[in-house]
């Protein structure tokens, strides 16, 4: 019992540094969650915490619970009246975009590394999508204005193509058990996957937004536990009937989230800090599953394909894939280097543990390090670059930036964000003395690394951030000059 209370205690301040950490990761441009994988192999078998964990099989289950709630709740945030200007380019990238970057890394893998042509198809399909919560953590924590739809279509890519890696993965997972069991026959289950899991998506969401809109419930924060008992059965109805569950819960949350929703701001805060812990939960699990004594033996190949990635790869799929459309060669750059991988790589390298596939420790390793790579470089470098490429919208610095919001259809008008400075009047009063128009209303104060929700006796200190809807930039010129507001 003692031993358990002090691996408790290891853990629980393992994981408070990285928290407090994340601060200084998040200036450098780095995603926070980063930093939990590292966590993770220190406190590991090779690390100094000595927790010995090789059960790729139980980290391929918590990895595929983790990600349909962070799918989720990333499509409880997919604004339809933002996502459906780059629908189009959004869905090509996720669909073709994958297929080719699979395509492309397998045959470079098959002819530099070694590995056999489904052993590098196989890699391919693993890296071959874009991590959501990389791409969302980025873009959010760094406040970019991106140009003209470049953030939505970053956005609507990373959290839409999770489910097509994962159909290719298995497609070619059981091609290389089973090779003679032809190809037709998995590209016709991999199209009807699809078409049922996103039909069943659609009508599942509106089901579990009727049922939470009709459910009476005496405390508020029981809608969060329907909502994520709700969120269980999509993704297993439609799994039991042979659909897509990682396209169909995706779906199902975006519906959910486009509706008129009892208590959806609740259930909007509950889900980004639920998917926050469950993107925690992945990574420190996938960080104890590394053995980082064995990583050497792969950095030069994975390094080398994760450099063709990032310079050659991603590049080529955005261009080609984006020819029919109207993005300036600037922004198919900045779009091209968004290319992050991320924890859902790495949860799909483990099915070439769990499946026993040859050279499936060489695939996951290299996975990993070429996951690592790819944030921390791609991530470190996105804000300069992007402003190397004039992408960012300079004129228009109080816009909250332009990716996908929650609270959209809750509140009439335009989401501006207003900083009290050293010296601003604001700071010191009370919110009920600031005197704000009824056209402009606070929805969230940003206080150093939290969000509060305001109420009427929240005191503003220097360096707050309030969050306000107004119809336009006219209904806010007084209170920048009546209260020093920037």
């Amino acid at each position: 019992m003692e031993n358990v209370t002090y691996l408790i205690l290891f853990i629980s301040a393992i994981l408070l540094f990285c928290i407090a950490f994340s601060r200084f990761l998040s200036k450098a441009g780095i995603p926070v969650l980063v930093f939990f994988i590292f966590a993770g192999m220190f406190m590991g078998s090779d690390g100094l915490g000595g927790i010995y964990f090789d059960n790729a099989a139980a980290a391929s289950t918590i990895g595929n619970f983790a990600i349909c709630y962070i799918l989720f709740a990333g499509g409880m945030a997919t604004s339809w009246k933002s996502a459906r200007g780059v629908l189009v380019p959004g869905a090509l990238l996720a669909t073709w975009g994958v297929l080719l970057t699979a395509f492309l890394v397998g045959v470079s893998a098959h002819y530099l590394v070694g590995l056999t042509l489904m052993q590098g198809l196989l890699l391919g399909a693993v890296v071959s999508c874009t991590d959501a919560a990389s791409v969302f953590s980025i873009l959010r924590s760094k406040s970019m204005n991106l140009k003209g739809d470049v953030a939505p279509l970053l956005e609507l890519e990373s959290s839409s193509n999770d489910p097509t890696a994962y159909m290719l993965t298995i497609t070619i997972v059981s091609l290389i058990n089973s090779p003679d069991s032809g190809l037709m026959r998995f590209a016709g289950m991999f199209l009807a996957q699809f078409a049922l899991g996103g039909a069943l998506g659609f009508a599942l969401g509106f089901a579990g937004a009727w049922i939470i809109n009709r459910i009476k419930l005496n405390s508020d924060g029981m809608y969060p536990v329907v909502a994520v008992t709700i969120a269980a059965l999509v993704y297993t109805i439609i799994q039991t009937l042979h659909g897509n569950g990682f396209l169909g819960i995706y779906i199902a949350g975006m519906v959910m989230g486009n509706v008129k929703l009892v208590q959806k701001g609740v259930l909007v805060r509950f889900f980004d800090g639920f998917s926050w812990l469950m993107q925690i939960l992945v990574f420190v699990t996938l960080g104890l599953l590394v053995f980082p004594m064995q990583l050497p033996s792969v950095w030069l190949p994975a390094v080398v394909t994760s450099l063709l990635l990032m310079f050659v790869i991603r590049p080529v799929t955005v261009f080609f894939t984006l020819i029919p459309f109207n993005y300036q060669t600037k922004a198919k750059l900045l779009i091209s280097w968004v290319g992050f991988r991320g924890a859902s790589s790495i949860v799909f390298a483990t099915y070439a543990l769990t499946e026993n596939i040859a050279q499936g420790d060489v695939i996951f390793n290299m996975v990993f390090i070429i996951s690592l790579t790819s944030v921390i470089v791609q991530g470190s470098l996105l804000a300069p670059l992007a402003a190397m490429l004039d992408q960012l919208d300079t004129e228009d610095s109080t816009l909250v930036a332009r990716s996908f919001t929650d609270f959209e259809e809750d509140f009439p008008g335009t989401l501006y964000e207003l900083k009290a400075g050293q010296g601003s009047k604001a700071v010191g009063l009370f919110v009920k003395e600031l005197d704000f128009p009824d056209e402009v209303r606070i929805i969230i104060i940003k206080r150093g690394g939290s969000a509060l929700t305001p109420t009427g006796n929240t005191k503003l200190e220097v360096g707050d951030v309030l969050t306000v809807s107004a119809k336009g930039q006219q209904e806010l010129l007084s209170l920048r000059t009546r209260l020093g507001l920037s």
